[in-house]
């Protein structure tokens, strides 16, 4: 069972409890728990600064499990809550926390236009606090956007100014580990890019390296590591080298199970499906692009949508052939 120990208001004082974030209903008891604290943080009163501590130390506790769990809904609607309270007591470093994993979910929900706005207003906020891990990382989420609206000049753009600010700071890349997951993650961004551009060597070297990076890391980021995987995959499938694609794919899908990451477990099974239709293995494609769908749910519509018209698709191909 995984819980988070939190606190609530009662009568004034403040008392520890648990919730099971895997259970809807005490989900939505989080989500009233930072309601009760967001209101005293709005009141402006004596209490508004240790109401937001506890606040934010509640979704300190939560936040990445929503997040790694794909329970994207509810890390959006409780993330709201604790930006309302960052910005009425004038935390501007929480604030630019907030809205860039904000701008995040709208992005996988391919809500372009709300993500810019949040990416953009985040950027400001580090840029203000002169946090530079931060500038990096809108760097790369804002070149992340531009490739999946297709601007791939910009998202190249964007991707090399996040790389500019890894360069600046390398002296500091060996001691602190967040230099250190942007080294591995940004050439996983540009492989992706790169193979979009079919500039397959570029590609193929990108994405090798952040796959070395990730590993040197041991586990801190093995999370991370599943997308150069599903990259690689997908840069074998390319080429046609059908065997390699699967054994990257299945490395990944592996590692997905293993972490409950269901965004991009979602996504290799979706691969996989395209990989068994181009094998004229219909059955096989139509019951991974079934279980893509399933595991995708109402968390990533983009993925679920995508699988349902693949499934369509090879299910009338399929009643052709037969």
């Amino acid at each position: 069972m995984l819980c988070i120990q939190s606190f609530y208001l009662a009568k004034g004082k403040v008392i520890m409890t648990a919730i099971d974030l895997t259970i809807l209903e005490e989900r939505a008891n989080l989500f009233s728990l930072l309601r009760d604290f967001e209101r005293i943080c709005l009141g402006q009163s004596g209490e508004s600064d240790r109401s937001f501590k506890f606040l934010y130390q509640v979704w300190e506790k939560a936040s990445g499990k929503l997040w790694f769990l794909g329970y994207w809904n509810d890390y959006f609607r409780c993330g709201n809550i604790v930006l309302r309270a960052a910005k009425a007591v004038d935390n501007i470093a929480i604030q630019a926390q907030l809205l860039s994993e904000l701008g995040w979910v709208c992005m996988e929900w391919e809500d372009f236009i709300t993500s810019e706005k949040y990416f953009n207003e985040a950027l400001q906020k580090y840029e203000l606090i002169e946090h530079a891990p931060g500038q990096c990382r809108l760097m790369r989420y804002l070149g992340v956007l531009s490739h999946r609206q297709r601007n791939l000049d910009s998202a190249l753009k964007n991707y090399r100014k996040a790389l500019d600010i890894v360069t600046a700071n390398r002296t500091q890349a060996s001691v602190n580990e967040n230099w250190a997951f942007h080294e591995a993650e940004l050439p996983n961004a540009l492989g992706a890019l790169y193979l979009e551009l079919q500039d397959f060597s570029a590609s193929y070297r990108e994405l090798n390296l952040s796959v070395q990076r990730y590993n040197a890391l041991i586990n801190r980021y093995r999370y991370y590591l599943a997308n150069p995987l599903l990259n690689l995959g997908r840069w074998h499938f390319l080429q046609g080298e059908y065997e390699q694609a699967r054994q990257h794919y299945q490395e990944c899908l592996q590692l997905c199970k293993e972490i409950s990451r269901p965004d991009t477990m979602a996504s290799v099974l979706l691969c996989l499906a395209e990989l068994a239709e181009v094998e004229n293995n219909l059955e096989e494609a139509i019951r991974l692009a079934s279980e893509a769908e399933r595991v995708a749910g109402t968390e990533i519509p983009s993925i679920r949508e995508q699988a349902a018209h693949f499934k369509e698709r090879v299910m009338a191909k399929k009643s052709v052939a037969d």
